[in-house]
């Protein structure tokens, strides 16, 4: 089963963030992370955003296409952060004993010992992160990778204020230990020699995965804390963002939405913006990159963003025409329909870095 392509979408669509061209034959591909659907998933914005230029493979030795892009989101966080292929495999092999990728139906539901999440990583306070944390697959894969920093000492958990729990690559010498032996010094399980038998089928899926490039959202994971979306607006502003939050949580569809609210089951971007501005009597055009095309004459700095004012991104290769919108809320959040999440939902807002195109400011009376 084959997925049709989506790089068109970089151009009028809903995208996301910093392109990872495929390295060593090796790079991941995915749609979305983690176990989004609560609001509080929702609202801290963990999911990462992953989107495909080039087929989705088939599934691989079983694993459903979720599970494939757990794996995908696995080796795309490896490449972000410089994790070789032999360690994305150690990544992937644990991955799969531990959830099978996730297709096991408890791995976001914590076991008798409070693990959790595509690794089981406890969830417990003072070990791994929260259960909204481990259960999302990016910030689950960079705690594999890279270990977790305490900040604080809490009884019961894995150490003292500052004690670093082991990622791989604080494991010495884990290059050149076999890939079962090196996912061992991580996991410490009961089944130290579990990982060796998932070897040939993880390759199998890392060569899938081979060839395709893909961008994702480089924001934390897990980091952004979704306060209540008030803000000082009033009059027709308040208007726009109180419709814009009666979508929250509602599924992303390319091209879905518009000036009468979500079409086909859900909206996109643009859908979004269209639809909450036109509780103002306000008819914006209907894509990213025509709603910059005639509101950029009205750009203000992001020092001077008030609530309301929407935001341009232009994820995707370098030059890229403007991809993505949302609507800045005030107290640094924005509310924006997520293709990486693949719902509407609020984010901390991106008021800087290589995606930021511009703000602006819909004047009052607007028209096409």
């Amino acid at each position: 089963m084959k997925k049709k392509a989506i790089a068109a979408s970089l151009v009028a669509g809903c995208a996301a963030p910093l392109v990872l061209a495929a390295g060593a034959g090796v790079v991941g591909v995915g749609m979305f992370a983690g176990s989004a659907g609560s609001n509080e998933a929702i609202c801290a914005g963990s999911s990462l955003s992953v989107i495909i230029d080039g087929e989705l493979p088939a599934p691989v030795s079983g694993y459903t296409p979720r599970a494939m892009e757990q794996a995908a989101i696995i080796m795309t966080v490896g490449e972000a952060e410089g994790i070789s292929a032999r360690g994305q495999l150690i990544a992937l092999m644990t991955a799969m004993q531990e959830s099978r990728l996730g297709d096991h139906p408890s791995t976001f539901t914590p076991d008798g010992n409070g693990d959790a999440g595509v690794f089981q990583q406890r969830q417990l306070a003072g070990w791994y992160g929260s259960l909204e944390e481990v259960s999302d697959t990016a910030y689950a894969a960079n705690v594999f990778y890279k270990g977790k920093t305490l900040t604080e000492a809490i009884p019961g958990g894995a150490g003292p204020k500052g004690y670093h729990i082991p990622g791989l690559v604080n494991v010495e010498g884990w290059e050149s230990l076999a890939p079962t032996v090196a996912a061992q010094r991580v996991q410490r399980s009961a089944h130290p020699q579990a990982y060796a038998k998932h070897e040939p089928a993880a390759r199998e899926i890392m060569s899938a995965l081979s060839g395709v490039d893909v961008s994702i959202d480089q924001n934390e994971a897990g980091s952004a804390v979704c306060g209540d979306g008030s803000s000082t607006a009033t009059g027709d502003i308040a208007a726009v963002i109180e419709r814009a939050h009666t979508t929250l949580g509602q599924r992303y569809v390319f091209g879905g939405g518009g000036w009468d609210g979500p079409t086909r089951g859900g909206q996109d971007c643009s859908g979004l913006t269209t639809y909450a501005y036109a509780a103002a009597g306000i008819t914006l055009p209907r894509t990213a990159r025509a709603q910059w095309a005639a509101l950029r004459s009205h750009a203000v700095s992001p020092s001077e963003a008030q609530p309301g004012d929407l935001i341009f991104e232009a994820w995707g290769r370098l030059g890229a025409e403007v991809s993505h919108v949302g609507i800045y809320l005030g107290d640094g959040k924005m509310i924006e329909a997520s293709r990486g999440a693949a719902v509407t939902k609020i984010s901390d807002a991106r008021l800087s870095g290589g995606q930021f195109v511009g703000i602006a400011r819909v004047p009052e009376g607007f028209t096409q």
